[in-house]
């Protein structure tokens, strides 16, 4: 036991004289792996940083939302899926309006007039008016009118509304960005568009994926309408950004392309360099650690030796460029990359890390192995 404790204890003093006597070693494999790393990381960021920016404009833009007008059997109208049964069956938030034709406005101008089925009442509420009365909903970023109370013609007669600007990234401001709608509540319509809802031919149906992984979040809703229609003898027309996102699963497919070439262009630069510096200091001191097989040390303390020092150099180095990417990754960002003021947590740069250091972990083991055949040369082979 005391043998072994003085051993790594030499082994230890050994490393360290080696360090302070050849300072170009250590500080070679410090600055390739740190460049190197930072490079990766530079470069990776940047490609998921262009991922995430794509991917958030497709979803500002209602990548996330299928839109669906559909027409009923005849004259009767289309009966459609409720709210839960399409959050249970798609994870997926849905808006269905019926059309019922058109109003006038008090400023001359005309909108389209909606109305919805009990089963969303619970999300229709917070976008109407308290009082029950028509509400004229606008996108905010294209207003037509001034928020505030209205008249609107109905059959006829001038009535009180009001009009609210939809909340932004609201699905309903996806679907009618270009025109203000009119939405009154089903137990408010006058007599007049009660008969007119129970045969009104077209209905528009909005769905809107909860939690958007892939362009397969998308087919699957598109696939459930399809088959809803074809068992149900609707005809109506999908619409989504489906391609868009199936362009952008390719371009993600791709990213895996790149982290491999990274990583094995830094397994091969390091691993040269570890495997160089750890043959040629254990030859110039072969004949030492010979004796000390000799005396009973076992070759695998000698070959832990320099795992151990790998291991504490690369490792170092490894964490500083990370620190150093996190600090510095804005100026990188903005300056370098110009992606503009966008920055990464360190669980969106995890799988970079990674990888990276799993290419790392194999260029220490890959330095090993000639440090592994030297110690267990035969003593006499060294010695003679």
């Amino acid at each position: 036991m005391i043998s072994s404790i003085l051993t790594v204890l030499y082994l230890a003093r050994d490393t360290v004289h080696r360090w302070f006597a050849r300072l170009s070693s250590p500080v070679s494999r410090i600055l390739v792996v740190y460049f190197l790393t930072l490079s990766a990381l530079a470069g990776l960021g940047g490609y998921v940083i262009t991922l995430n920016l794509v991917r958030d404009e497709l979803l500002k833009r209602g990548g996330d939302i299928v839109v669906s007008n559909v027409s009923g059997n005849g004259t009767n109208k289309p009966v459609l899926p409720s709210y839960r049964e399409i959050s249970e069956r798609l994870n997926a938030d849905s808006y269905l309006l019926s059309l019922l034709g058109r109003v006038e406005m008090e400023q001359g101008t005309s909108l389209s007039v909606y109305t919805y089925d009990f089963s969303r009442q619970n999300q229709m509420l917070p976008l109407l008016s308290r009082s029950g009365i028509p509400t004229v909903l606008q996108d905010p970023e294209h207003p037509k009118y001034k928020p505030g109370p209205v008249r609107v013609k109905i059959n006829g007669y001038f009535i009180g509304a009001f009009v609210k600007n939809l909340p932004a990234g609201h699905p309903l401001a996806h679907v009618f960005s270009n025109d203000a709608i009119a939405v009154v509540p089903p137990d408010r319509l006058p007599p007049q568009m009660e008969e007119r809802l129970m045969s009104t031919p077209l209905t528009t149906l909005v769905i809107r994926a909860r939690v958007l992984e892939s362009s397969l979040s998308i087919d699957r809703i598109e696939r459930y309408l399809r088959v809803l229609y074809r068992y149900e003898h609707l005809s109506g027309n999908i619409i989504s950004g489906a391609h868009l996102l199936k362009r952008l699963d390719t371009v993600m497919d791709k990213q895996m392309q790149c982290r491999l070439a990274f990583c094995l262009g830094i397994t091969a630069i390091v691993g040269i360099l570890l495997t160089a510096l750890a043959g040629m200091e254990y030859r110039q001191n072969e004949y030492i650690y010979t004796l000390m097989k000799s005396f009973g040390i076992h070759p695998l303390m000698l070959v832990g030796a320099f795992i151990i020092e790998n291991i504490l150099i690369v490792g170092a180095s490894f964490a500083a460029a990370i620190a150093s990417f996190m600090y510095f990754q804005r100026i990188i960002v903005t300056q370098v990359l110009k992606l503009g003021d966008y920055t990464l947590t360190l669980d969106e740069v995890g799988p970079e890390i990674m990888y990276i250091s799993y290419a790392l972990i194999m260029c220490v083991i890959i330095s090993a192995i000639p440090i592994f055949v030297a110690a267990n040369r035969r003593i006499g082979y060294v010695l003679k």
